[in-house]
Formats: structure tokens, sequence, C-alpha cells
């Protein structure tokens, strides 16, 4: 991930430390602020901005596409105590301010996700798979374990499915939708499946673990065509 730490050039010293706290997992490099730089910033994958929201809001909102290829923005408030996502908590706003925690700032997260119950869904399909056959797959493996889809919590897969027929399911079901990274999925503790194939220890089950809130498998994978369905709770 590639995150631009914005900042007023009269600030910018003061972000030195978040900078150096930033690298141990991102790519980062403080950007100083200038009235034409808010489309230059849409190639970031993140902006954490020490700066008012309003400057944020009204210099970034003209250049917004999609939420799912807009950078995730995170807030750091005045008295350097907060980090505040307010676009694309799903898409590593989140994890960014969360991160900020081990820095000496609070994360504030409003999401809904993160104080909702329900079940997470994992989610793997070939190629050329449509979303009515990704819906189908999901409604069915809700149904084997009693189940519907007012039950989700959160849709998830794989992050090189981004810009894939997914985002047509999310958008049908009104769930979050979440990307986990191929270095998530090698770093938990699960048996492989044919997915190392594509360089990965397994998707539906990992996934769908990863956004789960107590990490507990109701469904195993399960293959519907050319979808697999994993849930957890």
């Amino acid at each position: 991930m590639r995150i631009a730490l914005l900042a007023f050039e009269k600030d910018a010293e003061k972000l030195g430390e978040i900078e150096k706290y930033l690298k141990i997992k991102y790519e980062t490099q403080i950007v100083i602020y200038r009235k034409e730089i808010w489309k230059k910033l849409l190639d970031y994958d993140c902006i954490v901005a020490y700066m008012p929201t309003g400057v944020v809001i009204r210099g970034l909102c003209p250049y917004l596409r999609s939420k799912w290829i807009d950078p995730a923005v995170v807030l750091i408030d005045r008295p350097m105590m907060h980090a505040i996502p307010i676009l694309g908590g799903h898409h590593g706003g989140n994890d960014v301010a969360y991160f900020l925690e081990g820095a000496g700032l609070k994360a504030i997260v409003t999401t809904a996700m993160e104080f909702s119950s329900g079940l997470s869904v994992g989610v793997g399909f070939r190629e050329k798979i449509s979303s009515a056959e990704i819906l189908n797959a999901i409604k069915e493996a809700l149904g084997e374990i009693g189940y519907g889809v007012a039950d989700i919590r959160a849709i998830s897969t794989v992050e090189d499915k981004k810009g894939s027929e997914i985002l047509g399911v999310a958008d049908i079901l009104k769930k979050p939708l979440i990307f986990v990274k191929r270095e998530e999925i090698n770093s938990m503790e699960l048996r492989e499946t044919s997915a190392r194939l594509i360089g990965v220890k397994n998707v539906c089950e990992a996934c769908a673990i990863f956004s789960s809130n107590y990490g507990e498998l109701l469904l195993p994978k399960r293959v519907y065509g050319g979808v697999t369905v994993a849930i957890a709770r």
C-alpha cells in the first residue's frame, strides 16, 4: 500500500515520527499541500492527512470516482491524538488507523461492520464467472446452514479480485466487501487447498475467517460450479 502523508508545509516537520512509523509496514512519503495536489493524490492507496476535515473534503470531492477505486482517507487531528478514517474504511483506511495506534494515536472507526454481528462469507471464483453465479452460490451456501442474505455481515475475497464481478454482488446485497491481502492469507494457520496454484494457501475459508468476528468456521469450503464459498462468524 502506498500512503501519502499530507500536510501544510509549516506542519510537515511534526510528522517525521509518524512517517517513520508508517514506513515499518507501508510505502509512505510526506506530501506538501498545494491547491493543485488533489488529482495527483488519487495515485496513492491511502491519504493520511494532518489538516482540517473541510479542506480535505472540499479538495477531494471533485475528483472522487467510486468507492472501489478511490484512495482511503485517514485524518489525524490537530493534537495528534486520533486517527479517523473518513473514506475507504473497508479498503485500507481502518487498517491504517488501527496501525497508527502503535504510534500513540487512537483509531476512531465509524464503519458499521466493526460494530455489527453476523456472518462473514468468503468467496473464490474462476475468471468469467458472472455476478449472478456468485450471488446464487452465496445464497445456496447460506441455505445449507439455515441462514439468509440478511444474516451477512461482510463478503470477502482475495485482493486479486479487485475490479471483478464481486463488486456487483456487493452492490446488490448492500454489504461491505473486503479484499484480503495474499500475505494475510499466507500468514494464517489454515489447510492448503487447490488455491496454492495461484500462490495462496486457501481463498474462501481464509477470507471468511479473516473478516469474521470470532474466527469460527460454520461452513467449510463448498463448490458451486465455478464458485467456492465458506462461511464464518
